[in-house]
């Protein structure tokens, strides 16, 4: 009797720990929206979840991550009040460092700030820049094969003006360099971030003639 509970308590404990946690399912399916999101009220909801996982995991900090990447595509795709959600991006971003500061919360950050100049890129490119080009310079320095950083230096050198050292002729290097550490990489990463292969492709295929 007695080795029959102990089996059953070795099952349990084992079953326990194969089975997901609450709140890795709820970041999955907050995350499988995020790469599938389009519509307004899709980055709304994808946002909601985040918001959520982040004030029930406090010390989580890929929920706050998200969250600010969605207000950031929000502003860029002008879905509302471009520079309240750029604002809300930036929050977010802040509130991820808090828990830690890694090369993917860099990256986030970088976008954040690329929303907040995209609002008047004329006027804003000077004093945002620097905030904008520094936090992937930082970011290279935790982890120089981190292929967003490349797929954001790629998109940033690709908008410049070919004045400035932009357009293809600086993107395309950067872009075939993203592209292949997206490759060794490879797409299974769960719920860790794996975005960046449709910029480049667009890039290199746009820069291919």
């Amino acid at each position: 009797m007695k080795y029959c509970f102990l089996m059953i308590l070795l099952c349990s404990s084992i079953l326990a720990h194969t089975q997901p946690n609450k709140y890795e399912t709820g970041l999955s399916s907050a995350t499988e929206l995020f790469y599938r999101m389009q519509t307004k009220e899709e980055h709304e909801l994808a946002f909601n979840k985040f918001e959520i996982l982040s004030n029930a995991h406090p010390h989580e900090w890929l929920p706050p991550y998200y969250a600010s990447i969605v207000k950031a595509r929000m502003s860029l795709l002008k879905l509302g009040d471009r520079e309240a959600i750029a604002d809300e991006a930036i929050n977010w971003v802040a509130r991820a460092k808090k828990i830690q500061i890694n090369d993917e919360i860099l990256c986030a950050e970088s976008i954040a700030n690329s929303a907040k100049m995209s609002i008047s890129p004329m006027i804003r490119w000077l004093s945002y820049e620097s905030k904008i080009r520094h936090t992937l310079k930082i970011a290279k320095k935790i982890n120089p094969n981190n292929p967003r950083i490349y797929v954001l230096e790629a998109t940033i050198s690709h908008h410049l003006p070919g004045l400035f050292g932009g357009g293809c002729k600086g993107a395309l290097p950067i872009a075939k360099k993203a592209e292949k550490l997206l490759e060794e990489q490879g797409s299974n990463r769960g719920n860790l971030p794996r975005w960046g292969s449709k910029s480049i492709k667009d890039i290199i295929k746009a820069c291919s003639y």
